[in-house]
């Protein structure tokens, strides 16, 4: 039976709402005999896992509602003496000065439909974190 992706996102956001978990009955209340194939398909892409006629949230579905949650998302990490940003755009060199990092986050910001602020503040806080983990390589 063919099952569309929204369908199984709406059921990950349902257990989500409801704590992580909830029961076959409530499902089947809302899309019937569909219910079966949709939890089916999220349970064959370990997004759910099914104990009894009770459905859980797994990490991969809840790591998939946090990326759909965030439109842009940023990653850094320090490499070969560089600061690198891991964005949905592609992997950039960035150097950890306001104007270049401002410059980037503008540059995001139209590419995916956000605001520059948000951005900016995601990028700073991501390049902290970097940073921070490669220093403690250092001092440790």
């Amino acid at each position: 039976m063919f099952v569309e992706l929204g369908d199984v996102v709406k059921a990950l956001r349902v257990l989500e709402g409801r704590g992580g978990s909830a029961p076959l009955e409530l499902f089947l209340r809302l899309w019937g005999l569909y219910a079966y194939a949709v939890l089916n398909r999220a349970a064959d892409w370990d997004l759910v896992y099914r104990r009894g006629d009770v459905y859980k949230l797994g990490r991969r579905g809840r790591e998939l509602l946090k990326l759909l949650g965030e439109r842009c998302p940023v990653e850094a990490r320090v490499a070969r003496g560089r600061l690198w940003l891991k964005t949905p755009v592609g992997l950039y060199a960035v150097e950890p000065t306001p104007s270049h990092l401002l410059s980037t986050a503008y540059k995001l910001a139209e590419a995916c439909g956000e605001e520059p602020r948000r951005i900016y503040a995601e990028i700073c806080r991501a390049l902290a974190r970097a940073a921070s983990r490669s220093l403690d390589k250092w001092l440790l």
